[in-house]
Protein backbone atom coordinates (compact mmCIF):
# COMPACT_ATOMS: atom_id res chain seq x y z
CA UNK A 1 0.00 0.00 0.00
CA UNK A 2 2.79 2.67 1.38
CA UNK A 3 4.99 1.46 -2.01
CA UNK A 4 1.74 2.17 -4.43
CA UNK A 5 0.66 5.85 -2.81
CA UNK A 6 4.45 6.75 -3.08
CA UNK A 7 4.89 5.60 -6.55
CA UNK A 8 1.40 7.06 -7.93
CA UNK A 9 2.41 10.43 -5.54
CA UNK A 10 6.23 11.27 -6.63
CA UNK A 11 5.67 14.95 -4.17
CA UNK A 12 5.27 12.72 -1.33
CA UNK A 13 8.50 10.27 -1.89
CA UNK A 14 10.43 13.82 -2.47
CA UNK A 15 8.72 14.89 1.09
CA UNK A 16 9.88 11.26 2.15
CA UNK A 17 13.61 11.64 0.68
CA UNK A 18 13.84 15.58 2.22
CA UNK A 19 13.04 14.04 5.47
CA UNK A 20 14.97 11.32 5.71
CA UNK A 21 17.61 13.81 5.05
CA UNK A 22 16.70 16.46 7.00
CA UNK A 23 16.55 13.16 9.80
CA UNK A 24 20.29 12.82 9.47
CA UNK A 25 21.75 16.10 9.57
CA UNK A 26 21.93 16.61 5.91
CA UNK A 27 25.05 14.94 3.83
CA UNK A 28 26.73 12.08 4.80
CA UNK A 29 30.55 13.46 6.05
CA UNK A 30 32.47 10.23 5.90
CA UNK A 31 32.25 6.63 5.01
CA UNK A 32 30.25 5.58 7.90
CA UNK A 33 27.99 8.13 8.28
CA UNK A 34 26.69 7.15 3.84
CA UNK A 35 26.83 3.65 5.22
CA UNK A 36 24.26 4.39 8.12
CA UNK A 37 22.03 6.76 5.78
CA UNK A 38 22.06 4.14 2.38
CA UNK A 39 20.46 1.94 4.88
CA UNK A 40 17.96 4.17 6.83
CA UNK A 41 16.77 5.24 3.43
CA UNK A 42 16.20 1.95 1.82
CA UNK A 43 14.41 1.17 5.44
CA UNK A 44 12.08 4.09 5.03
CA UNK A 45 11.84 4.29 0.91
CA UNK A 46 12.15 0.41 0.20
CA UNK A 47 12.14 -0.16 -3.28
CA UNK A 48 11.90 3.17 -4.19
CA UNK A 49 15.93 3.46 -3.18
CA UNK A 50 19.32 1.35 -4.61
CA UNK A 51 19.57 -0.82 -1.87
CA UNK A 52 22.71 -2.12 -0.33
CA UNK A 53 24.03 -4.90 -2.31
CA UNK A 54 25.86 -7.82 -0.95
CA UNK A 55 27.63 -10.78 -3.14
CA UNK A 56 30.48 -12.69 -2.69
CA UNK A 57 33.49 -13.77 -4.52
CA UNK A 58 36.06 -16.50 -5.68
CA UNK A 59 38.93 -14.52 -5.63
CA UNK A 60 41.93 -14.46 -2.43
CA UNK A 61 41.34 -10.72 -0.62
CA UNK A 62 44.81 -10.02 -0.92
CA UNK A 63 43.89 -9.49 -4.63
CA UNK A 64 40.48 -8.04 -4.50
CA UNK A 65 42.02 -5.32 -2.57
CA UNK A 66 45.08 -5.07 -4.21
CA UNK A 67 43.01 -4.70 -7.97
CA UNK A 68 40.31 -1.86 -5.91
CA UNK A 69 43.52 0.01 -5.41
CA UNK A 70 45.48 0.04 -8.29
CA UNK A 71 41.94 0.77 -10.38
CA UNK A 72 40.98 3.26 -8.36
CA UNK A 73 43.57 5.52 -8.80
CA UNK A 74 43.51 4.51 -12.77
CA UNK A 75 40.25 4.85 -13.46
CA UNK A 76 38.16 7.16 -11.14
CA UNK A 77 41.11 9.87 -10.31
CA UNK A 78 39.56 11.98 -12.58
CA UNK A 79 37.96 15.19 -14.01
CA UNK A 80 35.35 15.64 -16.47
CA UNK A 81 34.38 19.11 -18.31
CA UNK A 82 31.07 19.04 -19.45
CA UNK A 83 29.60 21.72 -21.77
CA UNK A 84 25.93 22.40 -22.07
CA UNK A 85 23.66 25.64 -23.93
CA UNK A 86 20.22 26.51 -23.15
CA UNK A 87 17.49 27.07 -25.41
CA UNK A 88 19.11 31.09 -24.85
CA UNK A 89 21.92 30.21 -26.28
CA UNK A 90 23.91 31.22 -22.93
CA UNK A 91 26.17 28.35 -22.33
CA UNK A 92 27.41 26.91 -19.29
CA UNK A 93 30.57 24.73 -18.62
CA UNK A 94 31.29 22.67 -15.62
CA UNK A 95 34.05 20.52 -13.91
CA UNK A 96 32.76 17.11 -12.24
CA UNK A 97 35.56 15.77 -10.16
CA UNK A 98 35.89 12.15 -9.22
CA UNK A 99 38.07 11.49 -6.15
CA UNK A 100 38.69 8.07 -5.08
CA UNK A 101 40.20 6.76 -1.59
CA UNK A 102 41.43 3.47 -0.55
CA UNK A 103 41.67 2.16 2.63
CA UNK A 104 43.32 -1.12 3.64
CA UNK A 105 44.60 -3.68 5.81
CA UNK A 106 44.41 -7.42 6.24
CA UNK A 107 41.20 -7.85 7.71
CA UNK A 108 39.00 -5.26 5.48
CA UNK A 109 39.45 -2.70 2.50
CA UNK A 110 37.17 -0.27 1.42
CA UNK A 111 37.03 2.42 -1.49
CA UNK A 112 34.58 5.58 -1.41
CA UNK A 113 34.01 7.63 -4.41
CA UNK A 114 32.78 10.96 -4.15
CA UNK A 115 32.21 13.66 -6.65
CA UNK A 116 32.41 16.86 -6.32
CA UNK A 117 30.65 19.35 -9.10
CA UNK A 118 31.20 22.90 -9.80
CA UNK A 119 28.29 24.07 -11.41
CA UNK A 120 25.95 22.69 -7.99
CA UNK A 121 26.07 23.73 -4.99
CA UNK A 122 25.30 20.49 -2.63
CA UNK A 123 25.02 21.98 0.77
CA UNK A 124 26.79 20.17 3.90
CA UNK A 125 28.39 18.18 1.45
CA UNK A 126 32.40 17.47 2.54
CA UNK A 127 34.97 19.44 1.27
CA UNK A 128 35.71 16.95 -1.69
CA UNK A 129 32.06 16.65 -2.54
CA UNK A 130 29.61 13.85 -1.62
CA UNK A 131 29.86 10.81 -1.60
CA UNK A 132 28.69 8.28 -4.44
CA UNK A 133 29.41 4.84 -3.56
CA UNK A 134 31.25 3.07 -0.72
CA UNK A 135 32.81 -0.26 -1.04
CA UNK A 136 33.71 -2.66 1.58
CA UNK A 137 35.57 -5.85 0.96
CA UNK A 138 36.07 -8.71 3.96
CA UNK A 139 38.18 -11.92 3.56
CA UNK A 140 35.68 -15.11 4.10
CA UNK A 141 38.12 -17.75 3.31
CA UNK A 142 41.78 -18.41 2.00
CA UNK A 143 40.12 -17.56 -1.92
CA UNK A 144 36.29 -16.16 -0.88
CA UNK A 145 35.96 -12.78 -0.40
CA UNK A 146 32.64 -10.92 0.59
CA UNK A 147 31.79 -7.39 -1.50
CA UNK A 148 29.24 -4.74 0.08
CA UNK A 149 28.75 -2.49 -2.13
CA UNK A 150 26.28 1.27 -0.75
CA UNK A 151 25.17 3.28 -3.52
CA UNK A 152 23.59 6.47 -3.62
CA UNK A 153 21.35 6.33 -6.87
CA UNK A 154 20.45 4.75 -9.50
CA UNK A 155 23.08 7.48 -11.77
CA UNK A 156 26.01 5.64 -9.86
CA UNK A 157 25.29 2.35 -11.78
CA UNK A 158 28.24 2.36 -13.64
CA UNK A 159 30.33 2.69 -11.28
CA UNK A 160 28.72 -0.50 -9.38
CA UNK A 161 29.22 -2.42 -12.56
CA UNK A 162 32.81 -1.13 -12.41
CA UNK A 163 32.91 -2.32 -9.16
CA UNK A 164 31.58 -5.47 -9.61
CA UNK A 165 33.77 -5.92 -12.29
CA UNK A 166 37.04 -5.27 -10.62
CA UNK A 167 35.79 -7.22 -7.62
CA UNK A 168 35.03 -10.66 -9.55
CA UNK A 169 38.40 -9.95 -12.07
CA UNK A 170 36.20 -10.34 -14.75
CA UNK A 171 35.98 -6.58 -16.27
CA UNK A 172 39.15 -5.06 -15.10
CA UNK A 173 38.39 -1.72 -17.41
CA UNK A 174 38.18 1.49 -16.80
CA UNK A 175 34.35 2.87 -17.15
CA UNK A 176 33.67 5.90 -19.37
CA UNK A 177 32.16 8.28 -16.71
CA UNK A 178 31.10 10.58 -19.07
CA UNK A 179 28.61 8.25 -19.64
CA UNK A 180 26.79 8.33 -16.50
Amino acid sequence: MLCSTMRNNPGLALTAVVLTLGGCGGMPKNAEEFRQFTLERTRVLGSLSVPKETFEVERPFREVSSTFQKKADECLKIVIKGTSTDKYGYTRTGFSTFKPTFIGNSSKAELHVQLKRSSVTEVGAPPDGAYRIVLDATPLAARRTRIEIYTLSVDDSLLQRTLRGWARGDNLGCPDLTKR
